[in-house]
């Protein structure tokens, strides 16, 4: 189980062999917010965000995902602890 607040730092990119298996336990794990600072930001925000809307379009999953290139591991962490979400979370850092 995870927070419902994540700070993914990716340093070795993304790929979807094992970026795949990890999102899919994020969704399960009904995380509100996920911030993604490093290699492929933008690749892992788009990757979660089209596991939440689903192939054919009828996914039911709201995840409010953001995507921080060019900033620092620090400034991401702030800004999830900042985000207002429907339950208190702490937030968990996930390094891939």
């Amino acid at each position: 189980m995870h927070s419902g607040k994540i700070v993914l730092v990716s340093s070795s990119g993304y790929s979807q062999d094992r970026g795949y298996p990890l999102l899919q336990k994020l969704i399960e794990s009904q995380i509100e917010l996920f911030c993604v600072v490093g290699v492929d930001a933008e690749k892992w925000e788009d990757a979660l965000d089209w596991l939440c809307v689903g192939a054919d379009g009828s996914g039911t999953q709201f995840i409010t995902t953001t995507s921080h290139p060019g900033e620092s591991e620090a400034e991401v962490i702030e800004f999830a602890k900042s985000f207002s979400t429907k339950q208190p979370h702490e937030v968990e850092v996930v390094r891939v």
